[in-house]
């Protein structure tokens, strides 16, 4: 390398001068003149399809390719059809495994009924469009319309999908990287934030990843626009404006952490740059102009809710709760994927990371990424140890800020020397397809389809428009195995997190009605309850805690209907270990594996109890 580096440095003339100057050494040439030469070039102005490419001919041809590239036709077609078997996996089962999931679909059949005009729901539910935490209810709510509930929700999560793809394309072409990089986002596009459910927050995080390119790359951008004449010569920055404010509508701190990565390249382009000082200060101010609309409405949305009728914090309680900076370190893999109890989402994105630092140890020494790239990375790494696990009266935060560092990773990771990068990229699609096909695998398993498929039938038994609670004793997916030589059954882990935690709240998407844990509690959601109408509360984290469930409490006889997992699929009645010495009264509705359905309404008869009205989807026809 040494030599190679040395000749190079030999020859400064040669870099330099037009292409059409330089000659080739011919195949006759002396082996040692061959050798001397750099590895990849461009030779008479043409790529040597044989040839690796040289760091600064790869990053223009990053640069110039069209925006479904990833590295080539081969690449693109794997790329591409790793994304489709990403969004396959999502039809493997009617429901799905994403612990928040539930409720934002129950949010948006909500307001789907709203709209369509279900009286019910006008008597219970009010809406709150104007805010920051949107863009999925309203898009499943319109699908709705048109398509059943499920369908919808997975029609907007295979946008979120190949909105990552396009985005993370868009980025290396904007920063010249290696477009085979974006193999190595795949690992993480259903990773810990959407795991956990939070779909706005991942459908807001790629629509400002987009953003994010169209300011590293707004140079390049308003230079094609400068031909044009008149109102088109602003059309970028308006459509970047208006996917910004799109992306701020969609999630408040999935725009917060993307405009912390924006103002971090913006200021350190205008610190590297060595044009003059207010030349540099005025490239960065009409950089960051049409980044302004979106933070503007996140000010009058914020204003609006601090003064209108009532607020509630739900984790405010727990402001500030963090997981020590060792272990978020020790943890990452695990915190950036998060699925599979066997952790092979994590391992895929670790061998993935592990790639980027055999290249960047391998490193092209001509390898020159923007400056701003590193800044990047050194942000979202400290943001991950320093922002704590609740933020902003939100839980979670953390975790979410991993996929940046893995996003910010693959941007600015040394490229290898050329003998060594094409065999590194190679391995991207290996990662890439992996992580795909490892999920799609996932969906599959017949103990995931199972669980899920005995919900999906215990939901068809219920009646509709009722008000449920969810007493669920064991919100893990598991696999019950023998022990070899003995009579006992071990449990072991499909899920590593509580997939189904969340999961009464399908109930409300597919068929109407309440749930006592509901997301219409919280006012910033574009659906919420009427003060008046906000039913008793349960105790807090109830939902974790199924041993609170006292009958004789007001929330209890209100929420009537009760749908239960239990822990093991024995066949044995849990009415007497819930109920005591009422469960004569309570009356069995549905029974499926580790799922059961129950009426309390025998127990939880009180002529002062306010009636419940019919929230009977059904009924709005």
């Amino acid at each position: 390398m040494t030599t190679r580096r040395a000749d190079r440095d030999d020859r400064p003339t040669e870099r330099t001068e037009p292409a059409e100057d330089r000659e080739a050494p011919s195949d006759d040439a002396p082996r040692d003149e061959r050798e001397a030469e750099p590895s990849s070039p461009l030779r008479d102005g043409a790529v040597d399809d044989d040839e690796p490419l040289s760091a600064a001919a790869d990053e223009q041809s990053s640069r110039e390719a069209p925006w479904w590239d990833a590295g080539g036709t081969p690449f693109s077609i794997a790329y591409w059809g790793s994304l489709a078997l990403l969004v396959a996996g999502l039809f493997r089962n009617k429901l799905l495994p994403f612990i928040d999931y539930p409720q934002h679909l129950a949010l948006a059949a909500t307001l789907k009924r709203l709209i369509a005009g279900g009286v019910p729901e006008r008597q219970l539910f009010e809406t709150n469009l104007a805010s920051y935490n949107s863009l999925f209810h309203v898009l499943v709510a319109a699908a709705n319309l048109l398509v059943p509930i499920d369908l919808a929700g997975k029609l907007v999560l295979a946008l979120y999908v190949f909105l990552v793809g396009y985005a993370t394309l868009a980025l290396l072409r904007a920063t010249g990287r290696p477009r085979a990089r974006a193999f190595l986002i795949l690992p993480v596009v259903f990773g810990y934030s959407i795991i956990w459910g939070f779909v706005n927050f991942g459908l807001g995080v790629s629509l400002q990843i987009v953003v994010l390119s169209r300011v590293l790359d707004r140079d390049r951008i308003l230079a094609g626009a400068r031909r044009g004449a008149g109102l088109r010569r602003w059309l970028p920055d308006v459509l970047t404006a208006v996917l910004a404010l799109l992306g701020a509508y969609t999630h408040l701190l999935a725009t917060a952490l993307a405009y912390m990565l924006m103002l971090v390249a913006i200021v350190a382009r205008a610190q590297t740059d060595r044009a003059p000082l207010f030349e540099r200060l005025g490239r960065a101010l009409r950089t960051g102009i049409p980044l302004l609309p979106a933070i503007a409405w996140c000010a009058f949305v914020y204003w609006r809710q601090t003064h209108g009728s009532f607020q509630n914090f739900e984790y405010g309680i727990a402001e500030g709760n963090d997981a020590f900076a060792m272990l978020k370190v020790k943890e990452f893999f695990t915190y950036a994927t998060g699925l599979r109890a066997d952790g092979f989402d994590a391992k895929v994105l670790s061998i993935g990371m592990g790639l980027l630092l055999l290249g960047a140890l391998l490193r092209d020494v001509e390898d020159a990424p923007p400056p701003a790239l590193r800044w990047l990375v050194v942000t979202s790494g400290v943001a991950y140890l320093v922002i704590p696990h609740v933020f902003w009266a939100t839980n979670y935060v953390f975790e979410r800020i991993s996929f940046l560092i893995v996003l910010t990773a693959v941007l600015w990771a040394p490229r290898a020397m050329p003998r060594f990068e094409q065999g590194l990229r190679l391995m991207f699609v290996s990662v890439g397809l992996a992580a795909a096909g490892g999920f799609f695998q996932f969906m599959g398993n017949p103990d995931v389809q199972k669980e899920l498929g005995d919900l999906d039938w215990i939901l068809d038994q219920m009646p509709a428009g009722r008000r449920v609670t969810g007493l669920l004793w064991d919100p893990i997916i598991r696999v019950h195995l023998p022990v070899p030589e003995s009579k006992s059954v071990e449990r072991a882990n499909v899920t590593a997190q509580y997939a189904l935690l969340h999961t009464p709240a399908y109930y409300v998407a597919r068929k109407g009605g309440e749930v006592a844990f509901s997301f219409t509690r919280t006012m910033s959601l574009p659906v919420h309850y009427k003060k008046a109408t906000m039913p008793p509360d349960p105790p807090p984290n109830f939902e974790w805690n199924p041993g609170d469930y006292r009958s004789d409490t007001p929330w209890a006889k209100y929420f009537d209907l009760v749908l239960m997992k239990t822990q093991w699929e024995d066949e044995t009645d849990p009415r007497a270990s819930v109920w005591g010495s009422h469960a004569g009264e309570v009356d069995l509705v549905a029974h499926r594996g580790k799922w059961w359905v129950f009426e309390t309404k025998r127990v939880t008869e009180d002529p002062e109890a306010p009636a419940a009205p019919t929230l009977d989807p059904e009924s709005e026809e």
